[in-house]
């Protein structure tokens, strides 16, 4: 081996180290922000003491964490993202399982109790938005081990603001064939909004 391919060898390992470093810091944030968003709904939906907090509940979590990236419009982000993508709780128990090893010694964390069949009938039964569009859809809808491990947590919440569930179907593969930066995707949908707009101003 002479200097230079000494050089090269340890560029490669860098930028691939680096890569896969960064691909799980975003695994791990969007099983974060996600879970934050289901245990949101489950209190919402089964807590003891809902009724009490009631439409002030985002505020008065976000007081009392009291910690970077829990604050309210945030905490309302996961909630919501976690309502538009709930089948991605199968895949996340899966990754926190096989990566997570204080996770199998923490008695506390309620959600690795959780099997895999046992997750997925309430996301089911809870998923409103799947629930009011023809059955037709779920033969295009993107599956949830490539909505987790192809999408960062910004694009999953960017697309969760699309109300139409084939548009936002059609954008999630798109963005994951496209390896589509926040920037292009955004790009995107300003078109197709401007495009749909004169269409519907010809009419």
């Amino acid at each position: 081996m002479n200097f230079e391919s000494l050089v090269g060898r340890i560029n490669l390992i860098q930028d691939a180290l680096q890569a896969q470093a960064a691909h799980a810091v975003n695994l791990t944030l969007t099983a974060r922000n996600w879970l934050v968003g289901y245990y949101i709904v489950e209190f919402e939906q089964h807590g003891e003491d809902r009724a009490k907090y009631g439409e002030k509940l985002l505020s008065r979590l976000s007081e009392r964490l009291n910690r970077r990236g829990f604050n309210l419009r945030r905490l309302r982000d996961y909630r919501h993202v976690y309502q538009v993508y709930p089948s991605l709780g199968v895949e996340i128990v899966k990754y926190l399982e096989n990566n997570s090893s204080w996770l199998a010694n923490n008695k506390t964390f309620s959600i690795r109790l959780f099997s895999t069949a046992e997750l997925q009938e309430p996301f089911n039964q809870r998923d409103i938005i799947r629930r009011s569009v023809p059955a037709k859809l779920e033969e295009w809808s993107t599956p949830a081990d490539r909505l987790f491990y192809r999408l960062n947590y910004t694009s999953l919440s960017y697309l969760a603001s699309i109300e139409d569930p084939l548009k936002r179907t059609l954008y999630e593969q798109e963005t994951i064939r496209g390896c589509w930066t926040q920037k292009e995707l955004d790009r995107f949908l300003l078109i197709d909004d401007e495009v749909y707009h004169i269409g519907a101003s010809i009419k």
